[in-house]
């Protein structure tokens, strides 16, 4: 809500005028990377806090579902890309195997996190940088259940049934792609 992407002193100026006259405060975040590296990642521990398993998705926000705010790039920072995006929430995209993205997140650690944890970042060479973290089942939990990676489904099994739950257990790799569909009902 009330997201907005300044690229000059004067944009910043004019936003935080706006946004200073219906909020007391409000946090600007530098735009980092590129649409195409952008990730949604999961990280789950048990309730002892106990590390259980991580899953990253590679998002597509390019499309009209899943871009809030696209804005072509006018800021001398090619390595931008030629627009700059922000993400409308509504992720998809691709599950795969994103080491790198996926060692750094797993640092979250040390949170001492008792719960499943969505992290919101950017891959820019080689760093991940979190713009957002979320200490709960995301939007993508369906996603992931999905291609095998079903936290609430581990977390009964382990706390409920008092089932053995493998660390670090397999799940599939998979493109998952959102969609709006339509239902009529007649009364």
């Amino acid at each position: 809500m009330n997201v907005m992407i300044a690229q000059s002193a004067d944009e910043l100026q004019l936003f935080a005028s706006y946004l200073l006259k219906i909020y007391p405060e409000f946090i600007a975040q530098e735009y980092v990377g590129t649409p195409d590296d952008e990730y949604t990642v999961g990280v789950l521990f048990d309730k002892d806090g106990v590390y259980i398993n991580a899953i990253a998705l590679r998002r597509s926000i390019s499309g009209g579902l899943n871009c809030r705010i696209k804005v072509p790039n006018n800021t001398e920072n090619k390595m931008l890309g030629p627009a700059l995006l922000i993400s409308s929430g509504i992720s998809q995209g691709e599950f795969g195997n994103y080491e790198n993205v996926l060692e750094q997140c797993i640092r979250i650690k040390k949170l001492k996190a008792t719960c499943s944890v969505n992290l919101q970042c950017r891959l820019v060479k080689g760093k991940v940088y979190l713009f957002e973290i979320n200490p709960r089942f995301s939007g993508t939990t369906s996603l992931r259940a999905m291609v095998g990676y079903n936290e609430p489904d581990v977390l009964i099994r382990k706390h409920i049934l008092n089932e053995h739950v493998e660390t670090g257990f397999a799940y599939r790799y998979a493109k998952i792609v959102r969609g709006l569909k339509e239902e009529i009902f007649f009364t």
